[in-house]
């Protein structure tokens, strides 16, 4: 089978606590540009842990599935975060193997779906000004880029119709 034809067929779900080596085994495949601009100091995979105990209510988290022939893994996650708040805030991430075939726009649909039915006004995120390939990706989807955020990175906003 392609690649393109498991990325097609890939099942995007709720990430659920069963899932916790995957997303270890995650962590260690997104390469050297998603840790450094995703996983800084381990920040979201922390995060991800805590989600996973029932510790962050305020977030939501999808995972991109494949079937191999290893069994499940994980190419891709999305969360929001803040999702109690009118606009909550996005990160996403995929695995150095999987980058380049369309999957965080599968991805980022599903959490603007969600967010978008649940009434949200729009979503944020932050991402590293040297990451033009996210940059262009979210442009792509519809951000814009509203200015730096106070810890320097760029700030992007999708503002839903109202």
């Amino acid at each position: 089978m392609g690649m393109e034809k498991i990325i097609e067929d890939m099942k995007i779900r709720r990430l659920v606590p069963q899932d916790l080596d995957r997303v270890c085994a995650f962590f260690r495949a997104l390469g050297e540009e998603g840790t450094a601009f995703f996983n800084i100091n381990g920040g979201n995979e922390r995060q991800a842990y805590a989600y996973l105990r029932g510790e962050r209510e305020d977030h939501i988290y999808w995972a991109a599935v494949a079937d191999t022939s290893e069994g499940e893994e994980i190419a891709g996650l999305v969360f929001l975060f803040r999702i109690n708040t009118g606009v909550p805030w996005l990160g996403i991430a995929i695995a150095e193997k999987w980058k380049g075939r369309h999957l965080g726009k599968r991805l980022m649909t599903t959490a603007r779906e969600w967010a978008e039915t649940t009434g949200a006004g729009g979503i944020m995120l932050t991402t590293a000004r040297e990451n033009v390939r996210a940059q262009k990706l979210y442009e792509h989807m519809g951000y814009k880029n509203i200015g730096r955020y106070c810890n320097g990175e760029w700030l992007y906003l999708l503002a839903f119709p109202k």
